[in-house]
């Protein structure tokens, strides 16, 4: 048995260039999801509305490629599953999901494929967490917390609040009236907010006792941000339907403090982040050229405009609402931009393959 799945995994790679590791390619998803979602609270509609109709098209077609690589190439999305670097690239299908979900709640109002997505999230994070988790514990011999850790790994924490999320989005669209699924939510949220404790001490601890370079600060640390941007969120929505449960009633003091201080700490975030950026990219001088990991930063832009906006609803108070507006036109600002470095690069790219060919 051992002998068939190590074949399987280090089975030959079939898929084209374009197919490999299209895994990262859901950020995007997250990314343009996130972002619509912002400009519908923001009153944007018509921007919002084209953003999800580009958003579902991308989405259906990166599961054509994702089911395609699965068929021709389990052996390689094996192997990436399994390795620790890439492994938790994989979270982003869940969080592209119930994004999507979300948009379909809230923008189309079809709650019957929202909940769809919701039930395939939920299988996908429990295979995905419990595969990576225990590899990470088990796998010999142990990589180095420099070469492993940084901020992709608290992707594990934004999949596992998207679909409490979603969950709890679901009850209040009254689709599901059952509190096991506002149980489960809730749940959900709580272990995301001791995930991102751990990991985040992990990555406080790379940051000062370990030499960064510019290099090395790569965009993905800005979901160190987003993270506790879309536990926000969720804690925001867990509150909006306390008044329904008898469970959240009684504890709505504890989701008040919990979601504010996931908040504050998203907050807390936000000016480290862009002095780090202004050290990478101004004094020692990368270059800002278009890079698939921009969206990591898109995202997490997104959805704390979302979460703000929320938050500014439940405690009533108008600064926050200001703030969500103006996090919400740099989130598309970022959107649009990423898109057109994509452009160029696709260009450039093609470019030099003709070139090459003649």
């Amino acid at each position: 048995m051992s002998l068939e799945i190590n074949k399987l995994i280090s089975g030959n790679r079939i898929c084209s260039e374009t197919e490999q590791r299209n895994s990262e390619s859901f950020a995007s998803v997250m990314a343009t999801g996130i972002v619509s979602i912002a400009c519908w609270q923001g009153n944007l509609e018509l921007i919002a509305s084209a953003l999800f109709a580009c958003n579902l098209l991308l989405f259906v077609w990166l599961l054509y490629l994702t089911g395609k690589r699965l068929i021709l190439s389990r052996g390689a999305v094996l192997s990436e599953v399994f390795d620790l670097a890439s492994g938790v690239e994989y979270f982003t299908i869940v969080a592209a999901s119930c994004v999507v979900g979300s948009q379909f709640l809230l923008i189309l109002h079809i709650p019957i494929l929202a909940l769809i997505l919701w039930i395939c999230s939920f299988f996908v994070w429990f295979l995905l967490t419990y595969t990576i988790f225990t590899n990470l514990i088990i796998k010999k011999p142990k990589p180095r917390i420099t070469e492993m850790i940084n901020g992709g790994w608290l992707l594990a924490i934004v999949a596992i609040q998207s679909v409490a999320l979603l969950g709890a989005s679901l009850f209040e669209s009254k689709l599901i009236s059952t509190e096991l699924v506002l149980f489960l939510s809730l749940n959900l949220w709580l272990c995301g907010g001791m995930l991102y404790i751990w990991i985040i001490s992990l990555i406080l601890h790379r940051y000062a006792f370990y030499p960064m370079d510019a290099e090395t600060l790569t965009p993905p640390y800005w979901i160190n941000m987003g993270a506790m941007a879309i536990s926000t969120l969720t804690g925001a929505t867990l509150i909006s339907v306390a008044d329904e449960s008898a469970l959240l009633s009684g504890m709505l003091p504890f989701l008040k403090g919990g979601t504010l201080l996931c908040w504050a700490t998203a907050t807390w975030w936000v000016p480290l982040l862009l002095v780090l950026g202004c050290w990478r990219h101004i004094f020692n001088r990368i270059s800002v050229s278009y890079d698939p990991r921009f969206w990591s930063i898109v995202f997490p832009l997104g959805m704390y405009a979302a979460a703000t906006h929320r938050l500014a609803v439940i405690l009533e108070i108008s600064l926050l609402n200001q703030a969500s507006i103006l996090f919400t036109l740099t989130a598309l600002a970022a959107w649009l931009l990423t898109v057109f470095g994509k452009l160029v690069s696709l260009y450039r790219q093609s470019r030099a393959t003709t070139v090459n060919s003649n």
